[in-house]
């Protein structure tokens, strides 16, 4: 058994930053299947294997710039959002509106703060919109945190692409 299994991510990532392998195997085997399932909802291709490996690559190599003030998964999903935009830049394809969507809501760098304010969005929106595309909650996790039915959530982040969709793309009549 890892002796540091019991460890919170941002102790492992500092651990893993100082050299200890043994941290990152740990941090890897939390946190993989997240990373897996967000690339596949995205892809859906024989690519998945090769961004998921270049995922974690990218973490080891940029593992020193790590600074513990973050979270260490909403950190890894950032890396996994750049990997992701390469891979669409590299292939000259034309990502999901949801990802054209992440790209608007999100910035590559952790440190600053989303700012949906341009959309026109309501409150509920923005928070529903943030819990789907940042922190990458499922519906029925977003419903319970914010008081209402699954589906109603799922209506909520709807409603609400479809006002960003709008908004980037300058069509009101969409």
């Amino acid at each position: 058994m890892n002796p540091f299994h019991h460890l919170e991510d941002k102790k492992l990532m500092n651990l893993y930053k100082d050299g200890e392998q043994m941290a990152f195997e740990v941090l890897y085997m939390r946190h993989k299947d997240k990373i897996y399932s967000y690339l596949y909802k995205r892809v859906q291709t024989d690519v998945v294997e090769d961004l998921f490996q270049g995922t974690f690559i990218k973490l080891h190599k940029s593992r020193g710039l790590y600074d513990d003030k973050y979270e260490v998964l909403p950190w890894l999903y950032t890396i996994c959002k750049s990997v992701l935009l390469d891979y669409f830049k590299k292939e000259k394809k034309q990502p999901l509106f949801v990802e054209e969507v992440e790209v608007a809501i999100t910035d590559s760098n952790a440190d600053e703060e989303i700012n949906l304010d341009q959309y026109n969005l309501r409150p509920k929106e923005k928070e529903a919109i943030k819990m789907r595309f940042v922190d990458d909650l499922e519906y029925e996790e977003m419903a319970q945190l914010i008081g209402t039915s699954e589906s109603n959530s799922r209506k909520i982040i709807s409603r609400a692409l479809l006002k960003i969709k709008k908004a980037l793309t300058g069509d009101e009549n969409e």
